[in-house]
């Protein structure tokens, strides 16, 4: 099978969960199938680091909209902010033309903010048996996080993520109503496109690579650090590093006097003006897996979330315990035995983070658990399975598409 696989920022380096999830899924379709990629970059971005199993890429680089018309489109428009901060004519220009050689058996597409390429797959080929199947990896519910976001958000932000949530629903239940196959990053998101009218959504959970990791604190740093990793674009996150920096860390600092806390992603850099007290700001790194390896544990401060956190999912497949606001721990087993620990407020939050730094018995338990966790679920080789055996099961090839 000839696949085109379409993403709104490059798989490679994994430099962010989205990442991770696309290469690592694109990689397990390479294994069986022949695979091209197109991905949006930024201007002057270096060339996509691919693979060898990976066929053409295909890197298409476009500035960000402003401001102004990401106002405009989002708010009078009737168009998901979404979609605006990840459109581009070049993009679909040069995706339509590879649709148009007829030589793709299907399309992966990447998340909602792709949506319109959803589109120009079923309006590029004129007769419904020659177009190639399209297959939507879902990532998160975004309008349910939108939602869930308004909650959190006071005023203005608040009105603004209502509005957004509104859209954003409208175009992920076309999306799940139109695509050949749906695939959903957690059990409740599954039930989130089935909802949206999706038919038989598919449950593929985030793959990690974790054989090679060990539950010992090899190449930890001297002094405990307590690392929180994430794409500090995203308003989520943003929040969760003002709650982490004002209510739990200067209190971990005073219990820890050793203790530093590792902050890296992108747009980490953003975070210096609240950054606090023995906090390092490391931005955008291409080698996660050394941060993840170097810390001692990871923490998920985020209460508002969708699909599956992949900062907890990596902490564990490096042998490390990770700290969880409860609030926003989803698609994952919210119970004890997989290495995580799930505290609501911040008392609680600067206990679970002490204990895990200064009682051997508690963390070893910790990591050998969540890592233990990891491999039986979500190895990239049993993933990447499920996923070929999903696409085993679309329907036959175009008939217009080559053999």
């Amino acid at each position: 099978m000839n696949i085109l696989a379409i993403t709104s920022t490059s798989p490679w380096p994994a430099t962010h969960g989205a990442a991770i999830r696309n290469g690592l899924l694109i990689e397990a379709l390479a294994s069986e199938h022949r695979v091209d990629v197109v991905t949006l970059d930024r201007p002057g971005a270096p060339p996509v680091p691919a693979p060898a199993c990976i066929g053409r890429v295909i890197q298409v680089r476009a500035a960000p909209p402003t401001l102004g018309r990401r106002l405009r489109g989002g708010w009078r428009g009737g168009v998901p902010d979404l979609l605006i901060r990840h459109g581009s004519r070049v993009l679909r220009g040069r995706v339509q033309l590879l649709l148009s050689s007829g030589e793709y058996h299907a399309v992966h597409v990447a998340q909602a903010q792709l949506a319109p390429l959803i589109h120009d797959v079923w309006t590029a080929t004129p007769h419904a048996t020659e177009r190639p199947r399209v297959v939507y990896d879902a990532h998160n519910i975004e309008w349910m996080l939108q939602r869930s976001l308004a909650e959190a958000s006071a005023s203005l932000r608040s009105l603004w993520a209502r509005r957004q949530a509104g859209l954003l629903r409208r175009v992920e239940a076309w999306i799940a109503q139109t695509v050949d196959l749906a695939i959903a990053s957690s059990p409740d998101d599954r039930a989130g496109l089935a909802a949206l009218g999706a038919k038989d959504p598919v449950y593929i959970p985030h793959p990690v690579r974790a054989g090679q990791a060990k539950p010992d604190r090899d190449g930890q740093s001297a002094h405990p650090q307590v690392l929180f990793a994430a794409n500090f674009a995203y308003r989520p996150n943003i929040m969760a590093a003002e709650w982490l920096f004002g209510q739990v860390w200067p209190a971990v600092a005073r219990r820890l006097p050793r203790a530093k806390l590792r902050v890296v992603g992108p747009h980490s850099e953003d975070l210096r003006p609240i950054a606090p007290v023995r906090a390092t700001l490391g931005g955008t790194v291409n080698d996660i897996d050394r941060e993840y390896r170097r810390c001692w544990l990871a923490v998920s401060p985020t209460s508002v979330a969708s699909g599956a956190p992949y900062k907890v999912l990596s902490a564990l497949a490096a042998g490390r315990p990770v700290v969880a606001r409860a609030q926003g721990f989803v698609g994952l087993p919210a119970r004890g035995g997989i290495g995580v620990a799930l505290p609501s407020g911040p008392g609680d939050f600067v206990k679970e983070v002490t204990t895990l730094a200064t009682d051997r018995t508690a963390y070893a338990k910790a990591a050998e658990a969540g890592l233990a966790f990891v491999n039986s679920e979500h190895d990239a080789s049993v993933v990447g399975q499920r996923l070929l055996d999903a696409y085993a099961g679309l329907p036959e090839p175009a008939a217009g598409a080559a053999p």
